[in-house]
């Protein structure tokens, strides 16, 4: 072994000196033919692969050849999205080729995470709109879609920025072959059409809309916007259900729905989705040239091959290390419920906040495969690693989130689901646990997967002044009740508080209640070998730990990455409390032997062995 050793210090020392004089000839230009022999040698020694792609770009692009310099800098760019020497060696090989779109974003991504000056945007592109577009999404911070703080958009003839909402409108993300692009438009379950619609677009300019008003709830769907008639092919003896809403132009739109047997006229509101069944084939259409959106037809029918719900919930900060010796005094519904399947007791995530860990458990891949790590990170998830909302709505599932955040939306985390019910902040779960009941009941007759994010045990930042639970102010000490908001403070850094692990406690009891309530229903609905729920969160929070080494919070400590699991349903033991170690990455393989689609071998996702898998030795947490 220490002759191993030796050999891999050796190399690595001179791995290291080759990288020393190819970083320095490319500081000088002296991209030559010693160059390229020096590479070689770097490459022989065992040099980093994206490193050597960087120089090899550098040297093509000496030579002309930006066509090469893209190959070798977009392979870099798949191992390594956040880096400035790849993002500067992409723009400059698109802006020669003329692929102004592809350099617009590049450049993007060094002004947000390096905050340098405006960069060169054609605003004479045929493609102008949709560049202005995927700029703006690579400059934002990305918890807040589809509210966004640097819209791109022409000002006098120039680029300019400021707050905004896509609304109304088609997002410029990539999506999968075959999913329509998500339009955005306003919720309205039941009640007036157009009046979430007027206030959004009255105020979409005013940052207070995502500052202070943090519940406004936008509907993204995949969908088409036309102006022209749309044909619905309806198979004789089936039957879909159909999304349709206003272009966000008109507060009454008049509209038809032509059968073969009879016009149907009504109307439609400005961004809000209305439902219609067909039984037949039909033809929608507007007056005049008003455009209208037409979401994902939802087929009705059930298949054998499937479960009729597959239900995910999220419990944002769920942490298991301290909610384990409560759980049974407050949360007994949810303990009831899971008592006959899983309970994972060695759980843990793999990050300590949401949005490194949310696509750990879309992907089964940890943050050195995802590569975000760091809300100033824009770049798209490849197509190639497949998200859990992908592979289910190829399973032939009506994918739908009726209580989503906007976090890590952008990068593609929720591309495979063809609705989301989304707003930025507060996610109750007594509104969710509702919406997901009407969830169900409105698309009963269809395979649903569904997805519900909430937040009530999440610690808030210490930013601004506070107020918590009415419960919990009426019962705390005078001297424990206000905190101190002179310095702000996120919430993995929050410190053992009286008046927080207070509310911690409180909000368990809300939660049971009211996703017990649903759990509940889902028992007296659906036969056990019917459904699959799976409750889990995506971190914990270093504030539950009472001793922290040396008073400072430990981002990687039990608590701060103590996560939540517990599963049951078809196919998934009765009664198991596991002690074997399990990670967030899990979760997608879980799925995947459940429900039953293809799991790459490459994930950092670990099937447990009480679902028939190995146990781990390691899980891994990265801060």
């Amino acid at each position: 072994m220490q002759d191993h050793l030796d050999i891999f210090w050796r190399n690595e020392g001179h791995a290291r000196a080759l990288f020393d004089d190819l970083k320095s000839r490319m500081a000088r230009n002296a991209c030559d033919e010693d160059f390229i022999a020096q590479l070689a040698a770097y490459r022989e020694a065992g040099g980093n692969s994206v490193h050597a792609d960087i120089f090899a770009a550098r040297y093509l692009l000496a030579q002309g050849d930006a066509a090469g310099a893209v190959v070798c800098g977009e392979r870099a760019f798949r191992l390594r999205p956040v880096n400035r020497a790849v993002w500067e060696i992409l723009a400059e090989a698109y802006t020669r080729l003329g692929r102004e779109f592809d350099a617009a974003v590049m450049y993007a991504y060094i002004s947000h995470m390096y905050e340098t000056q405006p960069f060169p945007v054609d605003l004479n592109s045929a493609d102008t709109a949709e560049i202005l577009g995927r700029i703006s999404i690579a400059l934002d911070h990305h918890n807040y879609a589809p509210q966004i703080k640097n819209r791109a958009h022409i000002e006098n003839g120039t680029i300019a920025f400021g707050f905004d909402i896509f609304l109304f409108e088609h997002l410029s993300l990539t999506m999968p072959e075959g999913h329509p692009r998500f339009w955005v438009g306003t919720y309205v379950d039941e009640g007036v059409l157009p009046d979430l619609s007027i206030v959004c677009n009255k105020f979409r300019h005013e940052e207070f809309l995502m500052l202070f008003d943090r519940t406004i709830t936008f509907d993204l769907q995949k969908a088409q916007e036309t102006t022209a008639p749309v044909h619905v092919e309806v198979p004789a003896g089936t039957s879909v259900v159909l999304p349709v809403a206003g272009g966000g132009t008109q507060l009454k739109q008049e509209f038809h729905i032509d059968t073969a047997s009879a016009t149907h006229p009504g109307y439609l509101g400005p961004g809000a989705f209305n439902y219609f069944r067909l039984n037949d084939s039909a033809v929608l259409r507007s007056d005049g040239d008003t455009p209208f959106v037409v979401g994902t037809p939802i087929r009705i029918g059930h298949s054998p091959r499937r479960k009729k719900l597959v239900l995910n919930i999220l419990v944002d900060g769920l942490c298991w290390p301290a909610v384990r010796p409560l759980f049974e005094e407050h949360m007994p519904r949810i303990a009831k419920f899971f008592s006959r399947g899983v309970i994972f007791d060695r759980h843990y995530s793999a990050s300590e906040y949401t949005f490194a860990s949310l696509p750990t458990i879309e992907t089964g891949r940890d943050p050195r495969h995802t590569q975000l790590f760091n809300e100033r990170c824009s770049h798209e998830l490849p197509l190639d690693i497949r998200t859990l909302s992908e592979e289910m709505h190829d399973l032939g599932y009506y994918c739908a989130a009726p209580m989503a955040s906007g976090c890590a939306f952008y990068h593609g985390m929720l591309r495979g689901y063809d609705r989301l019910v989304m707003s930025y902040c507060f996610l109750l779960a007594a509104e969710g646990a509702e919406r997901t009941i009407r969830q169900i009941e409105a698309f009963n007759e269809t395979d649903l997967f569904l997805f519900f994010h909430t937040t009530d045990v999440h610690p808030l930042n210490i930013n601004k002044p506070m107020k918590f639970s009415e419960e919990v102010e009426s019962g705390i000490d005078l001297a424990d009740h206000f905190v101190d908001i002179s310095s702000p403070t996120p919430s993995v850094r929050i410190p053992h508080l009286p008046i927080y692990l207070r509310q911690h406690e409180v909000s368990l009891r809300h939660i049971d209640r009211c996703i017990g309530q649903l759990l509940s229903y889902i028992e007296e609905r659906y036969d056990e070998n019917e459904y699959i729920v799976s409750l889990y969160s995506d971190h914990g929070c270093g504030m539950f730990d009472p001793n922290p080494p040396g008073g400072a919070i430990d981002f990687v400590g039990r608590y701060a990455v103590g996560a939540s699991w517990m599963i049951r349903g078809a196919g998934v033991p009765r009664g198991v409390v596991a002690d074997e170690l399990t990670s967030t990455a899990d979760i997608y393989p879980a799925l995947g032997a459940l429900c039953g689609f293809p799991v790459p071998t490459d994930l950092d996702g670990n099937l447990p062995a009480v679902l028939g898998g190995a146990e781990r030795d390691v899980v891994c947490s990265v801060s």
